[in-house]
């Protein structure tokens, strides 16, 4: 008995051990790299500048606590190369995130190899990587934590057999994590619902009363810390705490939303690990995947049908219909339309669940063979998943963004300050990008395709440059723009369209 205990403790820790160093290891490289993404530049500034600003910008949008964490750990930061250290804080939100999902999977009754494997790729998904290879978003790696609390904590209290003030506590804290996690980021708080179809894929339904009064206490405890994000939220506008941004307009045209969301948005989810393209066609495994979950989960239907009869399949349709609501509410609920892969990661979180539940229950069909070939294949799944988030953290986030980078620092290093020169900056077209991919403004997209962040951009790499100088925008004259001016209106030209070029080249020309 002794020795069996210690094993299984032994096994134990080392997975999760593994599981910690999963994301150190996958995103590594993007974190060393030196290299910023868009708002990066602006917020280096912004906390030693102008304190107070991050703050409300995000407050303006209902994230007044991703305001309060960016604008605390971004003052920490000197200079770019600082901003690794954010990207640190995302990885190990992800790393204890996939120690809490593997350990509530465990909970809800899942075998500890799909429950590990489950917990590892939900760590890998392109959501995921938005999260490790951005610094600003590290504080979305909070919000996923205090998601995952939240359910922990309501568990407690819908678990309690004798209900009572105890199990009223847990649910109102509940409430109170979750609503925590909205003020951070609004489409990690359902994350939530990934937990929910966690549980659901492992309950029998033998009781359906039982079961409904279940899954309707976890939905009023969801409902409850998004109500109460909402109150929050609205509150601090009529106070005049912040001014409402204009982005802060619900959805009223909710037909041609849903059509939206099954045609742009769901794809990305059923596609798990395969990334979709802005520019053409997404990559050649991309439709093929989402043929394979819709058919794993079809056949995961099939053998739940046997084995429960029509109120399982009833009940496991109905719940990823309504849970896929649930994670996706958020977006579904704003007026605004834009699929980035930093909202998706709640919906793929639940379709990854019931991909990796159906696959568990097709191994099943066959006991003498059929679990070890289902852990097996998912253990591939994982594996290429993790070799592809690495791939694309580096290739599509840091490298891109590194090139961008140097760039600057030559047309900083032409830079002489007795002469005070104009620095012309060519802004760069999306098409200009150095990735193989692009999707919206994520994986591989340009930075310096706009004005302001030109304009951010030179001035962090002239701050590298003169570091004792305490005005350094009086160093030099900016303009930029998407046209080529006259040779005779600036000095130092600073090509940003040639970041396919190997190495970059400095334009400067000087009268």
């Amino acid at each position: 008995m002794q020795t069996r205990i210690t094993t299984g403790a032994f096994r134990a820790l080392g997975t999760a051990a593994l599981l910690f160093l999963l994301p150190w290891v996958v995103y590594g490289s993007a974190i060393s790299l030196d290299y910023g993404l868009r708002d990066d530049y602006a917020i280096l500034r912004e906390a030693r500048e102008e304190p107070g600003k991050i703050l409300r910008v995000c407050g303006a949008m209902g994230r007044p606590l991703y305001g309060w964490l960016l604008e605390r750990s971004t003052r920490e930061v000197d200079d770019v190369d600082g901003l690794g250290g954010l990207r640190a804080l995302g990885v190990l939100g992800l790393a204890l995130l996939s120690l809490a999902l593997y350990l509530l999977f465990r909970a809800e009754g899942w075998r500890r190899s799909p429950a590990a494997l489950l917990a590892a790729f939900l760590i890998v998904i392109p959501s995921a990587q938005v999260v490790a290879s951005w610094s600003i978003c590290w504080p979305q790696a909070v919000a996923l934590l205090l998601s995952v609390g939240a359910f922990a904590l309501a568990r407690r209290g819908v678990g309690t057999s004798t209900g009572g003030a105890r199990s009223v506590t847990w649910c109102v804290g509940g409430v109170a994590a979750l609503a925590a996690s909205t003020l951070i980021y609004q489409a990690s708080g359902p994350f939530y619902a990934v937990l929910l179809a966690a549980a659901l894929v492992t309950r029998r339904f033998d009781d359906v009363r039982a079961s409904a009064r279940w899954l309707a206490s976890h939905v009023l405890v969801v409902g409850g810390g998004l109500g109460l994000a909402y109150v929050v939220t609205r509150m601090t506008f009529a106070l005049g705490v912040f001014t409402p941004s204009p982005r802060m307009v619900l959805e009223r045209h909710f037909v041609a939303k849903a059509v939206w969301f099954v045609t742009q948005v769901l794809p990305n989810a059923l596609a798990l690990n395969a990334l979709n393209d802005t520019d053409a066609a997404p990559s050649w495994g991309y439709w093929p995947m989402v043929g394979v979950t819709l058919t794993v989960l079809a056949l995961g239907l099939v053998v739940e049908g046997r084995r429960t009869g029509r109120v399982g399949v009833g009940t496991w349709v109905v719940s990823l219909v309504g849970l896929s609501g649930v994670a996706y509410c958020a977006s579904l609920l704003a007026s605004e339309r834009w699929p980035t892969y930093r909202t998706l990661y709640a919906l793929t979180g639940v379709w990854s669940v019931f991909f990796f539940a159906a696959m568990v229950k097709l191994g099943d069909r066959f006991p003498t063979r059929g679990p070890r070939v289902a852990v097996a294949l998912l253990g591939g799944f994982v594996a290429v998943s993790a070799l592809l988030a690495h791939q694309q953290s580096v290739e599509l986030f840091a490298v891109p963004q590194e090139r961008e980078l140097a760039l600057m620092r030559q047309g900083a290093s032409a830079i002489v300050p007795a002469r005070k020169p104009r620095v012309f900056v060519l802004t760069a077209r999306q098409g200009d990008s150095a990735a193989s991919q692009r999707y919206l403004d994520e994986f591989g997209s340009v930075s310096v395709d706009t004005e302001w962040v030109a304009k951010e951009l030179l001035a962090t790499a002239v701050r590298e440059r003169f570091p004792q100088e305490k005005d350094t925008r009086s160093l030099y004259r900016f303009a930029a723009g998407p046209v080529l001016p006259e040779s005779r209106a600036y000095d130092i030209l600073v090509d940003m369209r040639q970041l396919r070029a190997s190495p970059p080249r400095l334009i400067q020309l000087a009268r």
